[in-house]
């Protein structure tokens, strides 16, 4: 079986708190989903503004230009009202959501299982007599007496209802849990209706429920790009996908190499951040630190890698700290075409361990920096600070002014901004736009308290597939930012 995957970061992963999405966000967010080859998408719920149902018509105007591939569906409870809002919208059908445990039949509804059964029926008949396609979700499924479960998929079939999703609302289920529902569902469904599955990750089991429901007869698995959603959170679109295909050999539709540009893109537009230690899309997922697995990696990457890196075009990446072995070094000098003696070399190692032992981040430049001094090498820059003057206002444009040597050239830029950092990095952007380097991290921490607070900006940039990072310190954050900047490009360069 090839299962099938419904995403719904543009609904339940925009319920995350603090992420407010404009329409034209989610027309690219869309676009981006559809590019990994998810089978449908949630796009929205079309009952709740009038900006919603803009950005919901915008991304099915996009399917209508042969832009996207996914069926698009709008969320709806069942109730009239919410299907008719979604058909105006132009979608192909609705995730139609009906609570089904008796929690929420009566204690949030106050009716009757009764009732719930009759507003199915009478929401199904409309969205069929509108050519809508109907997921028909059980709200708290995983909560919901089995044999009402089993009535429901019963009424479901009978209703040529195309799919129907047994959501573990709360995320309280257990493996066992999903096991038994899934189980039992399943030859039931045979081949008259898909089985979805729907996982929320409040007690960290989202993606293991959501493989063990899929390992157990459902057909379609409800994602989220980076587990974005209520709470904690849904079962994450790219560990999902990775776990079915690389841990149980299913055959699955997304294209793994565009994963991690995805992840990063939705991060950039929402502001949610993902955790350094988040599997496959984490900043440390493909990173090692410690001696013994840097000196293992060299030798086979299988003994501390579960995965290659590059099935999702990321790279692995060594870092330095107090708990390196020699190999992380020497692979890093090499990298950096430093060459040393024995002797030399331990004089390096020793001292950049002490400078972790004190709680300095090292950095490409720290080791550069360190070696040179133990080698008695001048520094040659080919990147020179002469003059910056940036500035920003209440209704001003942040606007920077920077001149460089370049190879003892003067060179002078003007740039725009979103803020003074900003329109200075973009300034020296356009002055070195003839070094290959992609921009990657931008990352501050006050080294000291009030306003006149000392900073340390630390940056990470790639340059013909490696990854280089440098830091620049001081009081001011746009001179501390472009020390870091050009720390890191002379390096490059």
């Amino acid at each position: 079986m090839k299962p099938k995957f419904l995403d719904t970061t543009l609904r339940d992963g925009e319920q995350t708190p603090g992420i407010v999405l404009k329409p034209e966000d989610k027309v690219e967010i869309a676009k981006a989903i559809d590019e990994v080859g998810v089978d449908f998408m949630e796009i929205g719920s079309a009952i709740a503004s009038e900006g919603e149902r803009e950005a919901i018509k915008k991304i099915c105007d996009e399917k209508k230009k042969g832009n996207l591939n996914a069926w698009l569906l709008s969320f709806a409870r069942i109730k009239i009202s919410d299907i008719t809002y979604a058909l105006n919208c132009g979608v192909d059908g609705v995730f139609l959501v009906a609570p089904t445990s008796d929690i929420h039949i009566k204690d949030k509804l106050n009716t009757t299982r009764e009732k719930i059964m009759d507003s199915i029926t009478e929401c199904v008949e409309f969205c069929k007599n509108n050519g809508l396609v109907v997921d028909l979700c059980c709200e708290d499924g995983t909560r919901t007496d089995i044999v009402f479960l089993k009535e429901i998929l019963n009424l479901a079939v009978e209703l040529k209802v195309e799919r129907l999703t047994v959501a573990d609302t709360i995320g309280i289920a257990t493996q066992e849990k999903i096991r038994e529902i899934f189980s039992t569902l399943t030859p039931l469904a045979k081949s008259e209706i898909l089985l979805g599955v729907h996982c929320h990750d409040d007690f960290g089991l989202a993606t293991a429920n959501t493989v063990t429901a899929i390992r157990n007869g459902a057909n379609v698995a409800d994602v989220t790009v980076n587990g974005l959603g209520e709470r904690a959170g849904n079962a994450p679109l790219e560990e999902v996908a990775t776990a079915l295909k690389f841990l149980y050999n299913y055959d699955v539709s997304i294209d793994f190499k565009k994963i991690l540009g995805l992840s990063k893109y939705v991060e950039k537009i929402t502001g949610i951040g993902i955790a350094r230690n988040k599997a496959i899309v984490g900043e440390n997922a493909f990173t090692h630190g410690a001696g013994i697995h840097v000196d293992g990696i060299l030798k086979n990457p299988t003994t501390y890698e579960a995965i290659n890196p590059e099935i999702f075009n990321a790279e692995r990446r060594f870092v330095l700290g107090k708990l390196m072995g020699k190999k992380t070094l020497e692979n890093v000098l090499k990298e950096m075409n430093i060459k040393a003696n024995d002797e030399q070399f331990t004089e390096i190692f020793k001292k950049l361990q002490f400078m972790a032992d004190k709680g300095t981040r090292l950095t490409n430049f720290d080791v550069r920096q360190v070696a040179n001094t133990m080698l008695n090498l001048s520094e040659k820059r080919e990147i020179i600070l002469k003059g910056i003057t940036a500035f920003s206002g209440y209704v001003t444009q942040p606007m920077a002014s920077v001149t460089l040597l370049v190879n003892g050239e003067e060179k002078r830029a003007i740039s725009i901004g979103n803020g003074p950092v900003d329109a200075a990095i973009n300034a020296i952007q356009n002055i070195c736009k003839d070094i290959p380097f992609e921009f990657l991290d931008y990352h501050v921490d006050a080294i000291s308290g009030g306003s006149s607070a000392g900073i340390q900006v630390e940056i990470k940039l790639r340059s013909k597939g490696k990854t280089i990072t440098a830091r620049g310190v001081g009081t001011d954050i746009v001179l501390a930012s472009v020390e870091a900047f050009l720390n890191g490009l002379n390096i490059i360069a």
